[in-house]
């Protein structure tokens, strides 16, 4: 399989140790919400485990950062996966849905809707 990447650039945090830490919780709903009006779960299944396209978790598992934002914001259009560049839902938090994704590959994020956290007095 041979990818060719867009000449744009990928913005990302990855140099500033930004996209390496864990979600906060108001990350974590936030970016859930995201992937949910944007609908990749009526391709890659409810919880992005595979449906009618692959796993997102298994691909941010076994894929590096740079493939996973290559995939997500140029995506693949001969097997009917869209680009997200031009989508500043996406493009925009292209750092949050990596470590959503990476969480969830690791076990540390679970499958579902996310709980917002109360919040303290």
């Amino acid at each position: 399989m041979i990818f060719i990447a867009a000449a744009m650039p990928i913005r990302t945090h990855a140099g500033s140790g930004q996209a390496d830490r864990p979600p906060s919780n108001d990350n974590i709903v936030s970016t859930w919400r995201i992937l949910r009006a944007v609908d990749c779960a009526r391709c890659h299944g409810k919880d992005y485990e595979g449906l009618a396209a692959p796993s997102i978790v298994d691909y941010a598992r076994t894929q590096s950062r740079e493939m996973f934002d290559r995939m997500v914001l140029d995506g693949d259009p001969p097997r009917g996966m869209p680009a997200y560049r031009d989508n500043p839902q996406i493009a925009g938090h292209i750092d949050d849905i990596y470590r959503y994704f990476v969480g969830r590959a690791n076990g540390t994020i679970r499958a579902g809707a996310p709980q917002p956290q109360p919040q303290s007095k």
